[in-house]
């Protein structure tokens, strides 16, 4: 009789075991899937990050020559041509008696 309840206790100890290792490996495979979703949302911003880095860079690029040109107008003797440019192209601006057209058709 003791070696059968020694049998049935053991038996009961394995179980124990392998409860505990498959719930080990539930564990390890939720870490792994965790850190492996974390890895990949790092990678995408990181990309994102760089992406946008580069419109930036690209931006300032753009700004520095479009700064330079005013720069280099500005030296010119001519500052009025200059001003009156901008004040045309950008504010819709003309000389008293001046006439000026628009293009109605645009965006058809």
């Amino acid at each position: 009789m003791a070696v059968r309840n020694f049998s049935e206790a053991r038996k009961a100890k394995k179980r124990e075991i392998k409860k505990v290792h498959i719930l080990m490996i539930f564990v390890a495979v939720a870490l792994t899937t965790l850190l492996v979703s974390q890895c990949v949302t790092n990678y995408v911003r990181a990309a994102e990050y760089n992406r946008e880095a580069a419109e930036i860079e690209n931006l300032a690029v753009s700004v520095s020559e479009e700064s330079a040109e005013i720069s280099e107008t500005l030296k010119e003797e001519n500052h009025q041509a200059y001003f009156e440019k901008i004040a045309r192209e950008e504010y819709g601006y003309c000389k008293p008696g001046e006439k000026v057209y628009y293009n109605s058709s645009y965006g058809e």
